[in-house]
């Protein structure tokens, strides 16, 4: 498994131009303090005194759109200000570029749930309505409701439903103040992004179907999911694929080591938070749960396409979903299911599998004796130490406390048990096989009281 991206407008530099200010003041900013043409910053209405920094390389506009926004499809933003300072605050604002004074593009919306919490105002300087900016104040503003010790603001972004609206600039402007109440000693930082339509508009909205939320068909397919588990989803009209290609895989479509939230124009949320795409064609889209979803609740997850968003599918998470390696293909004439173990003298070219050997038509087996080293995977077994993020691969030795194994009645001695490396989100387990009588033995393996999935063996001999 790879790596892309959540993008950092820092390196659209060359598109960019002035930008969204960030202020600390009680209730937030007042409205047209983005630096946005016909707007000041605060520096220039004297809210703060500091030093102004145009296209700041401390302030991160993050969004997995990428260049491009997709007509009437919500946006998730981050806006991040990377400067020491005590209190933080913000304002965006988003203009057709064809009217960038006036002209407002799409809509600003609140998240329920961050702290620090935002809001939205029009160009009067009133909170906007539920019916929206009136036609004679009808710039939105969106910015933070108090003084935030936290540096990370979050909102999100409906852009205009038609590609007729074209390009789009979002401003945006940070503060970053010494105090509360301190007018001197603030930094205000400056960005702006230019975003061009994508294809989009009409179409057929995505489908998930009912009890098409599942963990990773081959790790059991649980109704559960985790953290950095792997999930299938399954439906209609999933993936915006062009006419000529089936699937779309993000082999080449990492960025610093991060996977993409978004894959052949579609992108999936659980929990409100985006999730990484590894595969995607029309009926089937595969992603690694993000971090920091609700535990011990349902959580919704939501796919989004340029046709729109499909209907919400609420499923239970857990801190861990554990499964191991189990996929059809390793089930013999009887529909026995094996586990997918691994001697540890296999190659890329030459696989050798534990197992009785001609059990399985096409797989090259040997059968395991006590003593010997195996090699088994698994996703959903949770966090680790050191943690490893969602979406990366990791780079060093990462463990899985606590993990416990049992084959028949027998325990397992497993020497490591953790993520693999250079694999994002899947888990390795390097066990030895225990004194056990010869034949079929079920193996299990469970994480602080949670198990794998039933009725999976593994055949050893003597």
């Amino acid at each position: 498994m790879n790596r892309d991206k959540w993008i950092v407008t820092g390196k659209f530099a060359a598109v960019l131009s002035v930008p969204l200010v960030l202020w600390a003041n009680t209730g937030g900013a007042i409205h047209r303090s983005t630096g946005a043409p016909g707007d000041n910053t605060c520096i220039q209405s004297t809210c703060h005194v500091g030093t102004q920094t145009n296209n700041s390389p401390n302030l991160e506009v993050l969004w997995e759109g990428g260049a491009n926004y997709q007509p009437g499809v919500r946006q998730k933003f981050t806006v991040r200000i990377n400067d020491t300072a005590r209190v933080y605050g913000f304002q965006a604002s988003a203009r057709l570029e064809s009217g960038t004074r006036d002209g407002q593009a799409g809509s600003f919306r609140p998240l329920p749930s961050p702290s620090p919490t935002t809001y939205v105002i029009c160009d009067n300087g009133q909170d906007r309505p539920e019916t929206g900016c009136p036609a004679s104040a009808p710039v939105e503003f969106i910015t933070h409701s108090g003084r935030s010790t936290s540096n990370t603001f979050e909102f999100e972004w409906t852009p205009p439903a038609n590609q007729s609206a074209g390009w789009v600039m979002l401003y945006v402007a940070a503060n970053a103040s010494i105090g509360a109440g301190a007018p001197r000693g603030a930094q205000i930082h400056l960005k702006s992004i230019r975003l061009q339509p994508g294809a989009g508009g009409g179409g057929v909205r995505p489908t998930i179907s009912q009890g098409g939320v599942v963990q990773a068909s081959a790790f059991g397919a649980g109704s559960i999911i985790s953290a950095g588990s792997w999930i299938e989803i399954f439906g209609q009209d999933l993936g915006n694929l062009p006419p000529n290609e089936a699937f779309a895989e993000w082999r080449n479509s990492f960025n610093n080591g991060v996977a993409p939230t978004s894959l052949a124009n579609t992108r999936v949320t659980v929990d409100g938070r985006p999730a990484f795409i590894a595969f995607v064609n029309k009926n089937q889209v595969n992603v690694q749960v993000p971090d920091g979803i609700a535990t011990g609740s349902p959580v919704e997850v939501k796919l989004i396409t340029s046709a729109g968003e499909s209907v919400p599918l609420v499923v239970t998470s857990r801190p861990r979903s554990p499964g191991i390696l189990a996929p059809p293909a390793f089930r013999n004439a009887s529909a026995r299911q094996y586990v997918v173990a691994e001697f540890p003298d296999s190659t890329a070219n030459s696989r050798i599998f534990a197992g009785m050997p001609g059990s399985i038509a096409g797989v090259s087996m040997r059968l395991p004796k006590p003593g010997d080293r195996l090699v088994i995977y698994g996703v959903g077994f949770g966090a680790t130490s050191p943690a490893i993020a969602a979406g990366t691969a990791p780079a060093v030795a990462s463990h899985v406390p606590g993990v416990q194994v049992l084959l028949g009645n027998a325990p397992v001695t497993t020497e490591y048990s953790g993520l693999a490396p250079s694999a994002v989100g899947l888990y390795q387990f390097n066990i030895i096989v225990p004194s056990i009588q010869a034949g079929d033995n079920e193996i299990v393996f469970t994480v602080d009281g949670v198990r794998t999935q039933s009725n999976v063996f593994l055949t050893t001999g003597n």
